[in-house]
């Protein structure tokens, strides 16, 4: 913001220091970032801090120049294990006052600790792995490295939250809680951990107490009609004779029981269990190979699964990798950045894909140092992508342009060598895209002759403005196009004249250009 009279910057300040003007705008803007700051700082004392990143957040909005803000913000993501966040934080609060900053001693802290710093990177690693077992409904790995994770950071409140949300998933609601509540210790009103903990007492609910106490281990049965037994009052009798006989006929009956049961039933017996023996022996030999069958089968498909699983640990592995390689080579330029090490910040850059970058601070952070650098390493990132072309060591030189274009996609020199490269590899398809791209894209290059001439050695002419070439007399239109539209090709003209359009010529031709410096070539 300027002055409205004497248009100074004001800087943190509404009265302006040149004429002495009091800017009302300015005075209100100011007023309300720190009122929003105060609040900020006041919830973070209580650990509210969802509540104070939201205040912080908005006073940021009203003032972004506001230091102490930022510089608070930045700590309030470090102690929820936001350490990118929070670096993210501290190097823009850098880029706004160098001097008396203590973001910068924040950043130095980090940087002298390489154990905390990769601690930090594995807790990121480990954090995107489970993810990718959740994208693989592999819920059980998923919750194995969370936990690794919470060890390794006690205050990562995202790990905490999917944590508990997979022990939800699981029914698991006891340990959905536990979990839930160091959450809540770390930081009391985050709206997510207390939707979440809501939920679990909604499905799982609390454990009453019971009102009736224990019950009676043994209980007394009260017989209302008991059985009395009286003495008799009669005289006894006995009738000796009676007795023998009937103690003879029982011994008899039992004797001929004996022989029919030994005759007649112990055989019938003894067929029927020897034809279930037999029956069961055929039926435990089947289940036997059925079971064998399916041991062999379950064995299949576990040798299977196991193949599966190495497939997705190796793909999980390296997508984990390229993502914390980007991130830690945005920190390590970030750093070199602060020291002034431009040049070392820009080759950092150039090495990073912009799409492996999704975070809204990581992106603008990338943006600030590109083009802070962009100056002072384009022209040696294409001197080396160049050097592997003179060398033949067209990948290295695909690789060399690929980071021209990154830092600056004018530069029609790359977008050329770029197609020379891929046609002399004999990918003719990527060749003939940046041939048409720079014929497109840059029309007042000095290499569009070139560009055109060499797409018509592909065979593919489509889609070019004012392309008019002779299929009559395609050699010599060829050769004087060599001839008559690059000046700097004089040294290459008669291996032209003395080859047809093979790899040989491109080499003779597409080598000898002459490179004048400039880079955009228009």
């Amino acid at each position: 913001m300027n002055c409205i009279k004497c248009n100074m910057p004001l800087e943190n300040v509404y009265v302006c220091p040149h004429c002495g003007h009091v800017d009302k705008v300015a005075k209100k803007i100011i007023y309300s970032s720190n009122w929003h700051y105060n609040q900020g700082l006041a919830k973070a004392k209580v650990r509210d801090l969802s509540g104070a990143v939201t205040s912080l957040s908005q006073s940021l909005k009203y003032n972004k120049r506001n230091i102490d803000a930022r510089n608070l913000l930045g700590l309030i993501y470090y102690q929820m294990g936001e350490i990118v966040a929070a670096l993210s934080e501290w190097v823009i609060s850098v880029h706004f006052q160098e001097r008396n900053n203590i973001a910068a001693d924040y950043i130095q802290a980090i940087q002298n600790n390489p154990a905390k710093l990769k601690a930090a990177n594995k807790v990121i690693q480990k954090y995107n792995l489970a993810l990718s077992y959740m994208q693989e409904n592999n819920a059980d790995l998923a919750i194995i490295e969370l936990k690794r994770v919470v060890n390794m950071s006690p205050t990562y409140i995202r790990a905490y939250q999917l944590l508990g949300l997979l022990y939800m998933q699981r029914k698991q609601y006891a340990a959905a809680r536990k979990v839930l509540m160091r959450a809540v210790k770390v930081d009391r009103n985050n709206m997510t951990t207390l939707r979440y903990l809501k939920e679990v007492n909604r499905l799982h609910g609390k454990p009453e107490k019971n009102q009736h106490g224990r019950k009676e281990e043994f209980m007394q049965i009260n017989d209302p009609n008991p059985i009395v037994i009286e003495e008799g009052s009669g005289q006894n009798y006995a009738d000796y004779n009676t007795g023998f006989l009937s103690f003879i006929n029982i011994l008899i009956g039992i004797v001929i029981g004996a022989a029919v049961i030994w005759l007649l039933i112990v055989p019938s017996i003894t067929k029927t269990k020897a034809s279930e023996y037999n029956q069961a022996v055929v039926e435990y030999s089947a289940q036997i190979s059925e079971r064998n069958k399916n041991i062999d089968d379950l064995q299949n498909q576990i040798t299977d699964l196991k193949s599966q699983l190495a497939q997705y640990e190796t793909t999980a592995s390296n997508t984990v990798d390229d993502a914390g390689a980007s991130e830690q080579k945005l920190i390590e330029a970030a750093s070199n950045y602060l020291q002034q090490n431009l040049q070392d910040a820009g080759m950092l850059i150039a090495e990073i894909e912009p799409a492996a970058i999704t975070n809204a601070q990581e992106k603008k952070i990338y943006n600030i140092i590109k083009e802070a650098t962009k100056s002072s390493v384009t022209e040696t990132l294409y001197a080396n992508g160049k050097d592997s072309f003179d060398k033949k060591d067209y990948v290295g030189a695909i690789d060399g342009m690929t980071k021209v274009l990154r830092m600056d996609d004018s530069y029609s020199y790359a977008v050329f060598y770029m197609g020379r490269s891929y046609q002399l590899l004999g990918d003719t398809g990527n060749a003939a895209g940046y041939y048409k791209r720079l014929i497109q894209s840059y029309p007042n290059s000095d290499l569009i002759d070139d560009a055109r001439k060499y797409l018509n050695q592909l065979g593919d002419t489509s889609s070019i403005d004012a392309v008019d070439i002779s299929s009559s007399d395609t050699s010599d239109t060829t050769d004087s196009s060599d001839n008559s539209s690059d000046s700097s090709d004089n040294s290459s003209d008669s291996g032209d004249n003395s080859n047809d359009s093979s790899d040989n010529t491109g080499d003779n031709t597409g080598d000898g250009l002459s490179d004048n410096g400039d880079g955009s070539g228009e």
